[in-house]
């Protein structure tokens, strides 16, 4: 057994690492595109300041050949666009960004700005001046235009004397006499200036990048130092190199605080797993699951001993894989088969094909990743992990985004796990029936009542149902609507076709369907989001995207949605009030079940969970006339989700709010959403049912 090495006493890897050049490629991109912008398009120069600040905040998180990999990826991309103008733009960001960001890391100053830029400026003004002395021709033709430019302008100051002369005035010899003046010493200067060429370029080599420098520390170091209290929650450290041998692993005592936080946000904990169990871990949110999860995966915890028979080898062969809970996070091939093999080394052989079908993604090797639906991305998630053949497979609410289906599919996979060697599987869950098919349970909740968890349904039989009563005015109608994306092209892909329905203001319709069946994209029309191919979806009589605030959409990924550092802030910004105003703030979170405490917390330090719910609180504070909810209730543990249920089906029934629920589950939304439409393939069942299968 080998107790686990602090981050501090590792040995760095020599080469990059995939989440590095994935990093490094994604900088280098968007850094190019404000280079691109700025040479590109006229008096849009200062776009490329912007490009400063990804280069600072890679070098300011990461290793330096990170930064330069970065640097090189960003610069032959606007050279390739934009020229050589590009090119130097981005290596420019790349320097100033770079040295600001590693300073900062280092916890250096302005003092070290100073010297490193003066270091730096001898460097270039010694390469400018070698280059000139090499290149005579084009010294030669540079000095030639240099003088042709100051020979001009006296010419044009001497004819501008003259003609001034020729008014024949009082004062006009004097003012003559004065515009001729600097004619000749600019002669004298430019020719003086160009017999000592080395010592000036030199100069001002040193002076230009010393300014600009100490302009660009002023300006990052700023943006940097409030990133600074920013902790990167779920970055895992570079694992130490060495034979894989995650499991067993052996945890003493261990608990976790993240940077700033006033209390713990795993708790003390002991624990065994051995080689080939099946753990279920269990809990409400903010219990600490996910954290328990970085933590096997290589986190560094606060305190504690961990001992394991080798390194944890995260994201290599036969070492560590990790399924998040948030697959979009984790997918970095734009091809689906791409992605299954990122990260493996050159020559490792991969039955691609055979993964996909294990996962439900049979044939779909040759797809974009950014066409695939949520659940279809866990899978990909999921077959990229397998193909690690791991020791150790941590999955992180692996089902919440998959459909009735697709979970039996990857439950039975999880369980036949056994069948691959000895692999050991820690499953982090909400769903009873998947906790108990492992072999042991932990849960993390204190209280009595987070051990509840949260039952499966089954769709219900679809039966004629009773018409939607004609008393309501209807708020939304779909006309006639299909959707292709990309239309038009080889790569067209229909997502829905003649769709027709109508909502009646109050009513709750439940929309069902299996992954990749078009809900979400149905949500982001009816919502105003996207503009169908054909058809219409009206709000009010009204187009859906000329009704901006009058329907509210929770996207099936909360984390996409939340675009403020704080929680106070998102709340307040999505409802559209002050953050200051704190009580107002506090309701809105005990609408959805959080305490005030958390209006402070920064958004990355909640669980998946607790971020659908902020989601929610600023949606519901707005007071909107439509809710559409995709996938609301994925990952949220059982009480909480018996809380939003209740507080929604009383705003629905005392307020009149429509709910309309994006879900593949049917558990507890009977109430709720009365209605409900079955979507298969982009197309409607031709028979809507209720929630109780009755008429």
């Amino acid at each position: 057994m080998t107790d686990y090495i602090p981050a501090a006493e590792r040995r760095p890897q020599r080469s990059l690492l995939p989440a590095e050049l994935a990093h490094a490629a994604v900088t280098g991109a968007l850094c190019a595109a404000c280079a691109v912008i700025a040479v590109v398009v006229p008096f849009a120069q200062g776009v490329s300041l912007l490009g400063m600040v990804p280069m600072g905040l890679l070098a300011y998180r990461y290793r330096v050949r990170v930064l330069i990999a970065a640097a090189f990826a960003g610069a032959a991309i606007a050279f390739l666009v934009a020229g050589l103008g590009g090119f130097m733009t981005v290596l420019n960001c790349a320097y100033i960004g770079g040295l600001t960001g590693i300073v900062k890391r280092k916890r250096r100053g302005t003092p070290t700005v100073i010297a490193a830029s003066a270091v730096a400026g001898v460097v270039a003004g010694v390469f400018a001046v070698a280059a000139l002395a090499v290149l005579s021709r084009l010294r030669e033709l540079i000095f030639a235009t240099i003088t042709v430019n100051a020979e001009g302008t006296a010419r044009f100051l001497e004819a501008m004397a003259s003609a001034v002369a020729a008014l024949d005035t009082k004062a006009s010899d004097a003012v003559a006499a004065a515009i001729r003046a600097p004619a000749e010493p600019l002669r004298n200067l430019v020719g003086g200036a160009l017999d000592y060429w080395p010592a000036l370029l030199g100069g001002y080599a040193v002076i230009a990048i010393m300014g600009v420098s100490l302009i660009g520390w002023l300006l990052l170091s700023r943006v940097l130092e409030r990133l600074r209290g920013i902790p990167d929650v779920h970055k895992l450290e570079t694992p130490p190199p060495g034979t894989p041998g995650p499991v067993p692993v052996r945890m003493r005592d261990v608990r976790f605080r993240y940077p700033g936080a006033d209390h713990d946000a795993l708790a003390p904990i002991s624990l065994d797993i051995e080689a080939g169990e099946n753990v279920a871990i269990t809990g409400a949110n903010g219990s600490g699951k996910t954290t328990l999860m970085l933590i096997l995966a290589g986190r560094d915890p606060s305190s504690g001993v961990i001992q394991r028979p080798g390194a944890v080898a995260l994201g290599e062969a036969g070492g560590t894989a990790v399924v998040l809970q948030h697959p979009e996070t984790q997918v970095l091939g734009t091809r689906v088969a791409d992605d299954v093999v990122w990260g493996l080394p050159p020559g490792r052989t991969v039955d691609i094909d055979g993964l996909l079908g294990e996962v439900g993604l049979a044939g779909m090797g040759e797809r974009s990743t950014g066409g695939l639906s949520g659940g279809e991305l866990q899978r990909l998630a999921f077959a990229g992990a397998l193909a690690r053949d791991p020791q150790l497979l941590i999955a992180d609410e692996v089902t919440s985004m998959v459909d009735q289906a697709g979970r039996d599919s990857l439950m039975d996979l999880l369980s036949g796990l056994g069948s691959r060697g000895e692999i050991s599987v820690v499953q982090i869950t909400h769903y009873s029936g998947e906790a108990e098919a492992a072999d042991r349970i932990i849960n993390l909740s204190e209280s009595l009542d987070n051990t509840t968890m949260v039952e499966i349904a089954s769709a219900p039989t679809d039966v004629p149902a009773a018409p939607a009563p004609t008393a309501a005015a209807t708020v939304l109608e779909c006309r006639d609507l299909s959707h292709t994306y990309a239309a038009g092209t080889p790569w067209a892909k229909p997502a829905l076709r003649d769709i027709n329905f109508s909502v009646q203001a109050g009513d709750g319709v439940l929309v069902h369907g299996g992954n990749g069946s078009g809900k979400s994209t149905l949500a982001w029309i009816m919502a105003g989001l996207t503009t169908p191919t054909s058809g219409q979806c009206l709000v009010d009589g009204l187009p859906a995207a000329q009704q901006c605030g009058q329907v509210a959409v929770a996207f099936q990924a909360a984390r996409l949605q939340l675009m403020r550092p704080r929680v106070d802030q998102e709340v307040a910004s999505a409802a559209g009030f002050s953050a200051d105003d704190t009580d107002r703030v506090a309701e809105a979170l005990a609408t959805v079940g959080l305490d005030a405490s958390l209006a402070r917390r920064r958004i990355d330090q909640l669980s998946g969970g607790q971020m659908r719910r902020v989601v929610l609180a600023g949606l519901l504070a707005r007071r909107p006339r439509v809710l559409i909810l995709d996938e609301p209730l994925a990952g949220v543990d059982a009480l909480n989700q018996r809380k939003l249920l209740r507080l929604l089906e009383g705003l629905r029934r005392d307020t009149g709010l429509t709910v309309i629920v994006i879900s593949h589950d049917f558990v507890g939304l009977e109430t709720l959403c009365p209605r409900i439409l079955h979507l298969s393939d982009g197309v409607l069942s031709a028979t809507p049912t209720t929630a109780g299968g009755r008429a």
